[in-house]
């Protein structure tokens, strides 16, 4: 509880707290701009998924995998196995054939 004497509030400070925020930048990339020149297979992946009009999560719930594999994906972190590759090839209608490594 506050009490006023002559207009001023006893017991209580106005004080303003920064806290910096930079150690948290490695834990989250940056998003990843949609590719114009397709150089690599997650560049490949990704405009696919835009075309099909996905989000992360919806292509991953389809897929079977979760939303952090598909982003891993689409930045060249990890390649589909070829059993996940299938999927993917049903859901963006993709040539069945898997590509060859790039990254």
């Amino acid at each position: 509880m506050t009490t006023l004497i002559g207009g001023q509030l006893l017991g209580i400070a106005h004080r303003t707290v920064l806290i910096k925020f930079d150690h948290f930048k490695q834990r989250y990339s940056p998003r990843k701009l949609i590719p114009v020149n397709l150089k690599t297979t997650g560049d490949y992946l990704l405009l696919k998924r835009i075309e099909a009009n996905l989000s992360q999560l919806e292509m991953a719930l389809k897929a079977g995998v979760s939303e952090r594999t598909v982003r891993a994906w689409e930045h060249d972190q990890l390649l589909p196995a070829q059993a996940q590759w299938q999927a993917l090839a049903a859901i963006l209608q993709l040539d069945s054939r898997m590509p060859t490594a790039k990254a």
